[in-house]
C-alpha cells in the first residue's frame, strides 16, 4: 500500500511539473484571493483551555495580517505580513514581506520570504502602506533555501519547503538549526506547522498539530451603557451614554466599551466564533465582559455566519453588523 501511495504521489508531481504556465498563473490569482486577509487561532486555543490543557502546553494564540502591498521593486505580487501574539497588537513576533511568483520549472507557486533590515521602520505598514512605497532589495534579506512551494491539492493548497534546505547557524548551540514549514490554505483557513531541528534530528520547537487559523470577519457597531452602571453616585445615573464606532473581528477580539465622552465603563465586548463540544454546534458569541476580571457578565449567540448580532440588557446594549452585509 505504501508503494502504491508513493507511486501516485510521484505521478501527481510529474503532472504538476508539466502544467502550462497559464494554468499555474490562474492558480496564482485564485491562491492570492484566498490568501489575503487576517487570520486567528482563537478557537483552537480556547478549546485547549476547555479540554484542561495546561497553558504552557497550549498552542500560542496568534493573529496574522496578510495584506496585499504593492512593492514594484521587489515583485508583482507582494504582501506585508504581521503576526502578533494573543490580542496584543504591539506584541509582534514576526514581520515579513512575502513575494509570490509562478515557478514554471517546479510547477508551483513560489513564495520568497523577505525579512526587514529595519523592522521598526515598517512596523505599522499595515495601517500606512505608503511606508513600503520606496522599499527596495537593499532594505530586505532573504535566506536561501527557505522558499515555500505551493500546489493545489483538491480543495486546498499545500505549501512546503525543500527538505533540509532551510537552515541557519546557531552561535548558542554551535551547530546548524533546520527549519521546516508545512502549510495548508483553503478559502477560510490557513494551517501553519513550523518546526525546527538540530543536526541530530532532535525537535527544538514546533508541534505535531499545526496552528489552525481561521480567516476573520470584521464587524462594526455601537454600544450604550447606563451611567449608573459605572458611576452609581452620579446625579445622572439613569442617562444612557453612547459607545460609538465599535470595531471587532469575530475570532475572539475584545474591545473596551468607552463612551463618546471618553469615560471607561468597566465593561468590554467580545466577538468569538466557537463550537461548544457538548452540542457540537458552532455559534457566533457576543459576550459582555467585566474588564477587570475578564469574567463574562452576559452573552448572546447567533449562527456563525450571521451578519448581525446584538444584546440588550436594559442597562447595556450592543449592536454589531458584519462589513460584508449589504444594506
Amino acid at each position: 500500500m505504501k508503494t502504491i501511495r508513493k507511486n501516485i504521489s510521484l505521478a501527481v508531481s510529474a503532472v504538476l511539473l508539466f502544467l502550462p504556465a497559464s494554468v499555474i498563473g490562474q492558480d496564482l490569482e485564485h491562491f492570492l484571493g484566498w490568501f489575503a486577509g487576517e487570520y486567528d487561532n482563537n478557537e483552537q486555543v480556547w478549546q485547549q483551555g476547555e479540554d484542561g490543557i495546561a497553558p504552557e502546553d497550549r498552542h500560542e494564540h496568534i493573529h496574522h495580517i496578510f495584506m496585499p502591498a504593492p512593492v514594484p521593486a521587489i515583485g508583482e505580487h507582494t504582501f506585508f505580513i504581521k503576526q502578533y501574539l494573543g490580542r496584543d497588537y504591539e506584541n509582534v513576533y514576526r514581520q515579513r514581506l512575502y513575494e509570490f511568483r509562478v515557478n514554471e520549472d517546479r510547477g508551483a507557486i513560489e513564495l520568497a520570504i523577505h525579512s526587514f533590515n529595519d523592522e521598526e521602520k515598517y512596523r505599522y505598514a499595515d495601517r500606512d502602506p505608503s511606508l513600503l512605497a520606496d522599499l527596495g532589495p537593499a532594505d530586505l534579506r532573504n535566506v536561501p533555501g527557505c522558499n515555500v512551494y505551493w500546489r493545489l491539492n483538491g480543495d486546498h493548497y499545500v505549501g512546503e519547503m525543500d527538505e533540509g534546505a532551510c537552515f541557519y547557524y546557531s552561535e548558542a548551540m554551535g551547530q546548524n538549526v533546520y527549519i521546516t514549514d508545512t502549510l495548508r490554505l483553503t478559502a477560510d483557513e490557513i494551517w501553519i506547522g513550523d518546526k525546527a531541528y538540530d543536526e541530530d534530528g532532535n525537535l527544538l520547537f514546533g508541534r505535531d498539530e499545526p496552528h489552525r487559523n481561521r480567516k476573520v470577519r470584521q464587524f462594526g457597531g455601537w454600544g450604550a451603557v447606563r451611567r449608573g452602571a459605572f458611576a452609581p453616585d452620579s446625579d445622572s445615573s439613569d442617562e444612557m451614554l453612547l459607545v460609538p464606532d465599535l470595531r471587532l473581528h469575530n475570532e475572539g477580539q475584545i474591545v473596551p466599551l468607552v463612551t463618546a465622552e471618553g469615560d471607561a465603563t468597566g465593561y468590554s465586548v467580545e466577538l468569538a466564533r466557537l463550537t461548544y463540544q457538548n452540542t457540537r454546534v458552532a455559534v457566533l458569541k457576543l459576550g459582555i465582559l467585566d474588564s477587570e476580571t475578564g469574567e463574562t457578565v452576559a452573552y448572546s449567540w447567533a449562527n456563525p455566519g450571521a451578519g448581525r448580532i446584538g444584546i440588550n440588557l436594559g442597562w447595556l446594549q450592543v449592536g454589531m453588523t458584519a462589513d460584508d452585509v449589504e444594506e
